[in-house]
């Protein structure tokens, strides 16, 4: 597993972008659940840091990302986090990435079809082939 220890912060924000990408832009609603799954992963991800860093840096992001006002903006931050990851990740852990966003939007017991399509997506900017 790949720990902040291990990346820098930019990786990380990035990381944090696209756990809540997943979540807020194919339906536009963060779900409780979902955002309980997202502090969970990242707590596993910053264990070995000070316990309000992770949830620093989630606010952080989750502020940068409601900031721009159309949909084209915000939709091109996702992808610069997207293909950064794409280039610093290794396989496994861009395979990793990938389940961990599945468990995202899967974590209120409903998997819609857009949910699904942008996980692919960032499976496909990655170079992964995902059924």
């Amino acid at each position: 597993m790949t720990t902040v220890k291990d990346a820098d912060s930019r990786t990380f924000e990035a990381v944090i972008l696209l756990y809540l990408a997943c979540s807020k832009l194919p339906d536009g609603d963060l779900d409780e659940a979902e955002a309980h799954r997202i502090l969970e992963l990242t707590r596993r991800h910053t264990r070995e840091l000070a316990p309000s860093y992770g949830e620093r840096v989630v606010a952080q992001v989750s502020a940068e990302l409601a900031q721009p006002h159309d949909a084209e903006s915000r939709l091109a931050k996702v992808v610069e986090a997207a293909e950064l990851l794409g280039r610093t990740l290794s396989e496994r852990a861009k395979h990793e990435l990938v389940d961990e966003l599945t468990s995202i939007v899967a974590a209120d017991g409903t998997l819609s079809s857009r949910e699904r399509h942008f996980v692919r997506a960032v499976a496909k900017t990655f170079g992964l082939e995902q059924a």
